[in-house]
């Protein structure tokens, strides 16, 4: 059923995307799936010097916390905001399932809505949300 799986990770709050890693790892794991670990970086940094790439070494070193054995990985980087990044990666890698966690939602949240809510209504495929701090 769930065959390519998309977990977008947050670097500076890769902690709390721990929980959504070992979700994706148990469901790869029963479906003999792959796991495509995603990070969605601005396109121009605060420190100018900075370059999308550079992020990668972070993005590997967070999977490598994780029991991995016998499942293929791959570390991505796309640059944009996350919200839209997440469901365009989604649809470029063939991914038939996202898992990504969400905070608790703050009453900003419902006006202008959280990365995972915008997700959720525009991916084409199914989305597991990870709530934290449950």
């Amino acid at each position: 059923m769930h065959e390519r799986i998309l977990v977008p990770i947050k670097l500076k709050h890769a902690a709390l995307s721990d929980e959504s890693m070992m979700k994706a790892l148990s469901i790869a794991r029963a479906r003999n799936a792959e796991i495509i670990a995603l990070t969605v970086v601005p396109e121009i940094s605060k420190n100018l010097k900075a370059l999308p790439e550079d992020s990668k070494p972070e993005l590997e070193a967070f999977v490598k916390r994780h029991d991995t054995d016998g499942i293929t990985i791959s570390s991505v980087i796309r640059t944009g905001q996350p919200h839209r990044a997440i469901p365009r990666a989604a649809r470029e890698f063939g991914c038939d399932l996202i898992v990504m966690n969400s905070h608790n939602p703050r009453i900003r949240d419902y006006v202008i809505g959280s990365t995972a809510a915008h997700v959720v209504m525009h991916a084409e495929c199914d989305v597991l949300v990870v709530r934290q701090g449950k």
